[in-house]
């Protein structure tokens, strides 16, 4: 048996009519692709970090100072 949590609440998926089966369908997709973005955008940023440190060193500037505490 599949369940499906609502609101702390545990559904039978198997109990559900095809309209509410199709609804769990689409929100796990959604979390797939939302979870997809997301490591994608670490990705993007991580690149744009590294390049951007990587043009510095060829200009020639030093990195900025940390932060004092």
């Amino acid at each position: 048996m599949t369940t499906v949590t609502v609101d702390d609440k545990e559904y039978e998926l198997e109990t559900m009519t095809e309209e509410q089966q199709n609804i769990v369908t689409l929100l796990q997709q959604n979390s797939v692709i939302l979870n997809q973005l997301n490591h994608q955008m670490s990705c993007v940023q991580a690149v744009g970090n590294m390049k951007t440190k990587e043009l510095r060193e060829s200009l020639g500037i030093e990195e900025p100072d940390a932060p004092v505490k």
